[in-house]
């Protein structure tokens, strides 16, 4: 038997190997969606806080940033770890 005839696989099983692998990155892309939408909400929360904290100082005459910058913004310090 050559080479090229022992190389052949049968195409209901490539198709029903591609099937599967297809449905598991639609699930991984699911995922990635999802956190993708989660990373976008936060973005636009903090940049929606950061235009109110700038128009407060702007509106206060004020050129320096206020001394306890995490009060008005309501943001909680960065975590280090991931859970």
């Amino acid at each position: 038997m050559t080479r090229s005839a022992e190389r052949r696989t049968d195409p209901a099983a490539v198709t029903v190997s591609l099937a599967a692998e297809a449905a598991v990155l639609e699930g991984r892309l699911g995922v990635l969606r999802e956190a993708i939408d989660e990373v976008d909400a936060q973005i636009h929360a903090v940049s929606e806080k950061i235009r109110r904290l700038a128009r407060s100082v702007a509106g206060s005459g004020d050129t320096e940033a206020p001394a306890d910058e995490g009060s008005d913004t309501g943001l909680a310090p960065a975590r280090t770890g991931r859970p």
